[in-house]
């Protein structure tokens, strides 16, 4: 169960606490819980997820790909990988940045990139308002 605070809006958090509260200990088999509090982070939104995964069965379709394929390609030529040294035994880590991980705004980059790359291979990918209004997305 998750629960989105707002500093600004004080009285309705509390409130909702309140609701959620006893909605977990109603449908709770045991009598412990633990709470969690993390600052929320501006990841994608809704629309951007959206269109990531409709541009990656399209382009997955182009290249021969299932959608998860074509987005670990993409993600791997796009947005590459970073590395660090093991602190157990000095060796070298590579580890590829994942999409999942940027906010907003490097999202948009990211979806501008993958745009990019259609565009190189002749590829038109559907607009926001052309999924929104299209039954097969």
């Amino acid at each position: 169960m998750k629960l989105y605070l707002d500093y600004d809006n004080p009285e309705t958090a509390v409130r909702m606490f309140r609701a959620l509260w006893s909605s977990f200990w109603n449908t709770c088999q045991g009598n412990k819980a633990v709470l969690t509090l993390e600052e929320d982070k501006l990841t994608r939104s809704d629309k951007q997820n959206k269109l990531f995964w409709v541009w990656m069965t399209v382009l997955g379709e182009f290249h021969g790909h299932h959608k998860n394929e074509m987005a670990e390609v993409l993600q791997q030529s796009i947005l590459g990988e970073t590395s660090f040294v093991s602190k157990l035994d000095g060796e070298n880590i590579k580890q590829h940045t994942r999409a999942k991980n940027l906010n907003v705004g490097e999202f948009q980059s990211f979806l501008e990139q993958i745009e990019i790359h259609a565009a190189e291979y002749g590829v038109r990918l559907p607009t926001e308002e052309e999924i929104k209004s299209d039954k097969r997305y």
